[in-house]
């Protein structure tokens, strides 16, 4: 084999470290692991080759496998081999969503982090036709990034910029072989039909074609990383368990609102075949979000209702919190803590902060509701329903199963963030301690201020 370098890459196209690679025996694959070995020869990386085996060719796909078996001895490459499950599909889909299992479960297993792949700069153009034939938005038409994130996986691309006959014509002329997939002759896939009759025709229209195709792919996919990080901080600033807060939505503009919500939604829901929003969906998600009250169903057996308070997702599965007894200085309870603080001097202001006499909640405990629960609206004769209470203070019903309640049985002495019960009538001389919720609110109203 030859010694310089079979193909002139970019700087830091390879992960540094551990990586596994995806290794099929293909033109582009062996390319790959011929690079890679390079890269473990200089002592940049270390590799771990797997070949999955889908069987769908009988004993061509065996005859793969040992093909890989033999070059990777050839390159001192260790090799994992792996069946590929496909649940009765044959569809490249299948294919696909089999072999990243068998990828995830191996580099679970090792603890490896980075997963280089041989996707070269014709796979990009096709992934973009194909998408764009679907009616792909953005998000979908930068595919194939030199550098995705997928399952806390580090996805690397290092040959995207590079064509597939130049690939084949630096084995060629390096002596080194490799496996024809037959299936690739396919007229079944539309892949396949893509790569051999749209492709050349677009290129005999317009010479060049194939990699400008690449580049605006690699261009949208800059963008989608850029927008999807304003997406992702939005998130984390106005959204938590299912709830999203429209009001911050409704500032932003429409395009960047739209992938806000498909972002939301997507974290909730379960991993499906085509794990998106599509754009009707998305249209039905944003009109909800702007509407007063309403209620849509969306994949994954999830639903969103607006209510006053924002857009929530119903239908994910949250922890359940156990009781727990009422300390000093602090009890904690999920990620809001009641702390008992010196006085400040004035009453509080009932719904994050109340003074009360001490030893006042000893023996009490912090739990979220239950049936039978009442409260004593704190300046109001008798007793309520607690449901009657939180629908009079504006709290949405998606929100009312996890307010932390400090309770004496099934009387409900504080409710963080919504209001106080039977507490003594503040005295500045009663030797007074102040109880004070902190953490996120979000069922108080969207200007954070307490419901009249």
């Amino acid at each position: 084999m030859k010694k310089e370098p079979l193909l002139q890459l970019r700087p830091g196209a390879f992960p540094e470290g551990k990586c596994a690679a995806g290794f099929s025996g293909g033109a582009d694959s062996t390319a790959l692991m011929v690079l890679l070995a390079a890269e473990k020869e200089a002592g940049r990386t270390e590799i771990l080759a797997v070949h999955v085996n889908h069987g769908l060719r009988g004993r061509e796909s065996d005859e793969d496998e040992e093909f890989c078996r033999n070059f990777c001895r050839k390159l001192g490459i260790p090799l994992r081999t792996a069946r590929a499950d496909l649940g009765g599909r044959t569809d490249e889909n299948a294919c696909r969503e089999a072999r990243f299992r068998c990828f995830r479960e191996i580099m679970e297993e090792t603890g490896i982090r980075n997963l280089v792949l041989a996707h070269n700069r014709d796979d990009v153009a096709e992934t973009f036709l194909m998408r764009l034939m679907r009616g792909a938005g953005t998000e979908g038409l930068g595919c194939m990034g030199e550098r995705d994130f997928r399952e806390g996986f580090t996805i690397w691309r290092p040959l995207t910029g590079t064509g597939r006959e130049e690939i084949r014509a630096a084995l060629r002329e390096a002596g080194i072989p490799w496996r024809e997939d037959s299936s690739n002759e396919s007229g079944a896939y539309l892949r396949n039909r893509i790569r051999k009759e749209l492709l050349p025709l677009m290129e005999k229209m317009a010479g060049g074609v194939t990699e400008r195709i690449a580049r605006t792919a690699a261009v949208i996919a800059g963008d989608n990383r850029a927008l999807q990080g304003e997406a992702e901080s939005f998130l984390r600033e106005h959204s938590r368990d299912g709830w999203l807060d429209t009001e911050a939505l409704a500032a932003l503009p429409e395009a960047l609102g739209d992938r806000i919500l498909r972002t939301w939604w997507k974290r909730y829901a379960p991993e499906r075949k085509d794990h998106a929003l599509d754009a009707r969906q998305t249209e039905e998600l944003s009109r909800l979000a702007k509407a007063g009250r309403g209620k849509i169903s969306l994949p994954g057996d999830l639903t969103a209702e607006k209510g006053r308070n924002g857009i929530y997702l119903t239908g994910i599965r949250k922890k359940n919190m156990e009781e727990i007894p009422y300390t000093a200085p602090e009890t904690r309870f999920g990620e809001i803590t009641l702390r008992t603080l010196p006085p400040a001097g004035n009453p509080g202001n009932g719904t994050t902060a109340q003074e009360v006499p001490a030893g006042f909640a000893e023996g009490c405990t912090v739990r979220t509701r239950r049936p039978g629960d009442r409260i004593r609206p704190f300046g109001m004769e008798g007793s309520r329903k607690l449901q009657d209470y939180f629908t009079d203070r504006g709290v949405d019903a998606p929100w009312r199963d996890e307010i932390p309640l400090l309770c004496r049985g099934n009387e409900v002495l504080l409710a963080a963030g919504i209001g106080a019960g039977a507490v003594p009538p503040w005295r500045e001389d009663a030797g007074n301690i102040r109880l004070e919720w902190q953490g996120e609110l979000p069922w108080k109203n969207s200007k954070g201020k307490e419901k009249d």
